[in-house]
């Protein structure tokens, strides 16, 4: 008795849902995870909304949540759709077990050269990542001499720089990114012509954990949102810390959204064209190298899948030989 197969392109949907929600979820995490690194797009609106709520982000779940949900709707969608189709398809041709056979073969090659692009889309997100990372400023050459608040006000640029101002101490930001394979955190602190209220701050400083103590031993940014913003005298500079000039890698708009979110949900308004001076560039770098690694990492995934699909093709097509 000669095998039968159902032909046309629910049939063909219907034996394919698997690789079809794997690769729609790759997609998604592939959209996701530059935005994850450089908090912009859906995720900085999600994160957002964990501020408003919870007080903290939570980017690993950030991630996964987008993709889990839309990849359950894809699976309610072809269900749906599947369902409703099944009797109207009960009645088309059918293939013998030849045509089957030579149809296993052109959905497995379509399958490998999927995953074969999803990995060349992994090795060009990591060298994309690597360029934008080359193009960061640096503290190397002369450093930019800047008084701040002082008149004229210095019409700031990107790269080796000196800020002399004073640093509020109470002002100080903390951001944790807890990514997929590394943490880092990373404290903030405006430097301003003088301790006041003010309209808006510019300047912002990376200072570091040894040069403040917080009472308590208490670390920011653990449970709530007031120990990310630590305010009302409870930061004490240490002899360690950094003096009213300061050098490093100034950087425009390089406070993470997170942080202008939380300054301005506490009532200091950060300036729409403002600059934080890195004092350390590899924290600089940092988000640009995840990045990298992470597309690296899924290029590697995707590329196993793909090579396993061409064992699985090479079997069907031997198959389909004899």
């Amino acid at each position: 008795m000669v095998e039968k197969a159902q032909t046309g392109f629910i049939p063909s949907i219907r034996r394919n849902v698997v690789p079809v929600t794997v690769t729609f979820a790759i997609v998604i995490f592939l959209i996701l995870l530059p935005q994850s690194v450089f908090y912009r797009g859906l995720v900085s609106i999600l994160a957002e909304w964990q501020f408003l709520w919870f007080g903290r982000y939570f980017p690993i779940l950030t991630m996964a949540l987008p993709v889990i949900i839309l990849s359950l709707l894809l699976l309610i969608i072809l269900w749906i759709l599947l369902r409703r189709k099944k009797n109207r398809n009960e009645s088309e041709a059918v293939l013998s077990a030849t045509e089957q056979l030579a149809k296993s073969v052109t959905r497995t090659r379509l399958t490998m050269r999927s995953f074969f692009a999803l990995a060349g889309l992994g090795l060009l997100g990591a060298l994309i990542s690597l360029i934008l990372m080359s193009r960061l400023p640096s503290d190397e050459g002369k450093a930019q001499q800047i008084n701040v608040g002082a008149i004229p006000f210095a019409v700031p640029r990107e790269g080796a720089a000196r800020l002399t101002g004073s640093l509020d101490w109470q002002k100080l930001a903390t951001i944790d990114r807890n990514l997929v394979l590394a943490n880092q955190r990373t404290y903030f602190i405006p430097i301003v012509s003088r301790i006041a209220e003010r309209k808006s701050t510019r300047y912002f400083v990376q200072v570091f954990r040894p040069e403040f103590v917080l009472p308590r031993n208490q670390l920011p940014g653990i449970i709530p949102e007031k120990d990310k913003l630590l305010e009302h005298g409870r930061i004490i500079p240490t002899k360690d810390g950094p003096g009213n000039s300061v050098t490093g890698a100034l950087r425009q708009d390089g406070l993470p959204d997170e942080i202008v979110l939380l300054y301005e949900k506490t009532g200091l308004k950060v300036h729409p064209d403002h600059y934080v001076l890195y004092r350390k560039t590899s924290d600089l770098k940092w988000p640009y190298w995840v990045a990298a690694l992470e597309f690296l990492l899924l290029a590697l995934g995707s590329g196993l899948l793909a090579l396993f699909q061409r064992r699985q093709l090479k079997r069907l097509l031997a198959a389909y030989d004899d």
